[in-house]
């Protein structure tokens, strides 16, 4: 699922931009999406502000041809202290990084410098939408709180511009992983995949979520367009059912990111999204 997640940012930036644009991915961790965006042939600048993070990009650019890591440079700093040039970038990436920030002005803000007008930004958040499925903490703060109506009304005026094309896509997608999910089944009998699940369970309500809605306002606020809301990683069956059949649950995963990204149904049951905008002209 990761390598759709990096497949997914790139994909929203790359439809507008040519192959030599360059691209600044702010929070950029380990350095793989600068990695892949470097072998597409974009100039590409990775900005994060934890050294062990710069330290783990730069093994990463030293392993690439020399031809590719050329295109790539690393400067630890955070975002608003980057230093680098205003308006010297025709994208930027940031994923993971939003939900970390004390407020969403603090992430679109150097956003708007760092983009020349007409610039291309991707940007991934915890979506806010899916916790009227996720059947955890989550839920139970948003009932808590009453605002399980409001997002009930967001996501259902979303799925009303569902077309059947996605659910389509879905059910060949299916098809043709019938083999593999066969495979994960009989896999899941046998053994439990605990490397499958070392991921953090614990309610984590000091990072930030956004709704699509909530998200594209502030961003209007610091002049972007709204471009696309693309679905990123999916659960198709309650999260903590999860532990039951892992290798079954990935594809299952699979199966509705690659069919439904694109589609306000993927949204229902994603747990996160990537936005799409667009600086607006001055």
């Amino acid at each position: 699922m990761g390598q759709e997640r990096l497949r997914l940012a790139l994909d929203a930036v790359a439809g507008a931009l040519g192959p030599e644009a360059a691209l600044v991915d702010l929070g950029c961790g380990g350095g793989q999406l600068c990695a892949l965006a470097a072998r597409l042939g974009y100039r590409v600048t990775g900005v994060d502000v934890a050294p062990g993070m710069i330290a783990e990009a730069e093994a990463l650019r030293s392993s690439l041809e020399p031809e590719v890591a050329g295109r790539l440079t690393l400067v630890q700093a955070s975002i608003d202290d980057s230093r680098l040039p205003e308006g010297a970038f025709d994208c930027l990436t940031a994923m993971g990084l939003i939900e970390y920030l004390p407020s969403d002005s603090d992430f679109f803000g150097p956003a708007r410098r760092l983009l020349r007008p007409g610039g291309r930004l991707a940007v991934s958040c915890r979506n806010r939408l899916y916790s009227l499925y996720s059947a955890n903490e989550y839920t139970a703060r948003e009932l808590e709180g009453g605002e399980a109506g409001a997002l009930l009304e967001e996501l259902s005026s979303r799925l009303r511009a569902t077309s059947a094309d996605g659910l389509l896509a879905l059910a060949r997608e299916l098809a043709a992983r019938a083999g593999r999910l066969a495979e994960a089944a009989d896999l899941d009998a046998l053994e439990q995949a605990p490397e499958l699940l070392d991921h953090p369970r614990s309610f984590r309500a000091d990072r930030r979520q956004h709704t699509p809605a909530e998200l594209s306002r502030a961003a209007r606020a610091a002049g972007f367009e709204e471009v696309a809301m693309l679905a990123l990683h999916p659960h198709p069956l309650p999260p903590a059912l999860e532990r039951l059949a892992p290798r079954v649950y990935n594809q299952l995963a699979l199966a509705w990111q690659r069919s439904l990204a694109e589609s306000p149904a993927g949204l229902a049951l994603s747990s996160a999204f990537v936005a799409v905008f667009e600086l607006s002209q001055p």
